[in-house]
Protein backbone atom coordinates (compact mmCIF):
# COMPACT_ATOMS: atom_id res chain seq x y z
CA UNK A 1 0.00 0.00 0.00
CA UNK A 2 2.77 2.26 0.78
CA UNK A 3 4.51 1.90 -2.28
CA UNK A 4 1.37 2.59 -4.58
CA UNK A 5 0.73 5.87 -1.92
CA UNK A 6 4.64 7.10 -2.95
CA UNK A 7 3.53 6.74 -6.62
CA UNK A 8 0.54 8.35 -6.08
CA UNK A 9 -1.85 5.55 -6.86
CA UNK A 10 -4.27 6.04 -4.22
CA UNK A 11 -5.51 7.96 -0.95
CA UNK A 12 -5.11 6.43 2.53
CA UNK A 13 -5.54 6.93 6.12
CA UNK A 14 -3.01 6.39 7.85
CA UNK A 15 -1.30 6.74 11.60
CA UNK A 16 0.83 9.78 12.13
CA UNK A 17 3.60 7.36 12.50
CA UNK A 18 3.31 5.93 9.29
CA UNK A 19 3.63 8.99 7.40
CA UNK A 20 6.49 10.03 5.40
CA UNK A 21 7.75 13.74 4.11
CA UNK A 22 6.31 13.23 0.44
CA UNK A 23 2.40 12.09 2.04
CA UNK A 24 0.92 14.90 2.61
CA UNK A 25 -2.89 16.25 2.31
CA UNK A 26 -2.72 18.88 -0.09
CA UNK A 27 -6.29 20.02 0.84
CA UNK A 28 -7.63 18.64 3.97
CA UNK A 29 -11.33 20.17 3.57
CA UNK A 30 -11.83 18.04 0.41
CA UNK A 31 -11.83 15.04 2.27
CA UNK A 32 -14.58 13.44 4.63
CA UNK A 33 -13.64 13.28 8.60
CA UNK A 34 -12.57 9.82 9.67
CA UNK A 35 -14.94 8.33 12.11
CA UNK A 36 -13.58 6.99 15.48
CA UNK A 37 -12.09 3.47 15.71
CA UNK A 38 -12.03 1.17 18.76
CA UNK A 39 -9.37 -1.12 18.95
CA UNK A 40 -9.00 -4.10 20.97
CA UNK A 41 -6.34 -5.68 22.27
CA UNK A 42 -6.21 -9.64 22.96
CA UNK A 43 -3.89 -11.96 25.23
CA UNK A 44 -3.80 -15.31 26.04
CA UNK A 45 -3.57 -16.16 29.69
CA UNK A 46 -0.11 -17.78 28.92
CA UNK A 47 1.26 -14.87 27.26
CA UNK A 48 1.65 -13.00 30.84
CA UNK A 49 5.06 -12.25 31.57
CA UNK A 50 6.69 -13.01 28.67
CA UNK A 51 9.09 -10.09 27.54
CA UNK A 52 8.60 -10.61 23.77
CA UNK A 53 4.71 -10.03 23.98
CA UNK A 54 4.62 -7.47 26.89
CA UNK A 55 7.41 -5.34 24.40
CA UNK A 56 4.87 -5.29 21.71
CA UNK A 57 1.34 -4.79 23.97
CA UNK A 58 4.02 -1.46 25.40
CA UNK A 59 4.87 -0.47 21.87
CA UNK A 60 1.00 -0.69 20.49
CA UNK A 61 -0.32 1.45 24.00
CA UNK A 62 2.37 3.61 23.08
CA UNK A 63 1.80 4.46 19.61
CA UNK A 64 -2.01 4.45 19.66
Amino acid sequence: MLAALRAGLGVAALMPTNLEPAMVCHDADALPALPDVELGLARHPRTEGDPLIDAVETVLRRTI
